[in-house]
């Protein structure tokens, strides 16, 4: 039951998506390329707005005291919150390339590309202090630095058997959704590129070569265990 419904949904993705490259061609995106960049130059600046704020109220529950039940809801609170954050920072940062890419390729405007490396740096602080956070959240815990070029095994030694569970479950499904989604654009790009005149052949290779790199990287991790 479970993989129907992923097979369903995927083929509804998979669906629109083609349908939406198929009138992409008569759409003329270009001619709307500066109300979309602002547009998502709003929603960036929206996201860093709400991290600031998660940011500073895990501040201010760290800086007071607990007892008790009352500081297990207190942590709980603060670890949503922080992943809450997360979120946000990193999809602000997507975002955020996105818009400077469609303002370098589309709008080709001096003054929303100034804005668009301005808050792309911003995201990149952000993420910075995100690092930062999770020592706030967890001040018990000897987090290294995200420097250390051991960064990754480090951080996984401070968890404990559960949260690693979380972690591998959360990464392997997000694995294979990455797996899923590149292929569907994979195919879509392809399908565009037959029936449009502009040749998408060097975003198919790239896809095709991140798919390889992906799964290689995961299988010779899984073997090499």
């Amino acid at each position: 039951m479970k993989t129907l419904k992923q097979l369903l949904i995927g083929g509804v993705v998979g669906f629109v998506g083609v349908l939406l490259l198929l009138t992409l061609p008569s759409l003329h995106v270009e001619k709307y390329a500066n109300i979309i960049v602002i547009g998502l130059f709003v929603v960036v600046a929206i996201l860093l707005g709400v991290s600031l704020l998660f940011h500073i109220q895990i501040k201010k529950l760290s800086g007071m005291e607990f007892h008790g039940d009352e500081e297990d809801e207190v942590d709980v609170i603060k670890y949503r919150k922080f992943n809450d954050y997360s979120l946000l920072i990193q999809s602000s940062s997507v975002i955020v390339l996105l818009a400077l890419c469609f303002a370098l390729i589309a709008s080709k405007s001096i003054v929303l590309i100034i804005i668009g490396i301005i808050l792309s740096l911003v995201s990149y602080l952000f993420t910075f202090f995100m690092m930062h956070l999770m020592k706030v959240v967890h001040p018990e815990r000897n987090i290294p630095e995200i420097s250390d070029p051991k960064f990754t095994e480090k951080l996984l030694d401070e968890a404990d058997d559960g949260e690693k569970y979380i972690i591998m479950h959360g990464l392997y499904k997000s694995h294979n959704l990455l797996n899923s989604i590149l292929v569907f654009a994979i195919v879509g790009s392809t399908i565009y590129s037959l029936v449009s005149e502009h040749s998408q052949l060097f975003s198919v290779i790239l896809m095709a070569l991140v798919l390889l790199i992906v799964n290689g990287k995961y299988l010779l991790s899984v073997r090499n265990k």
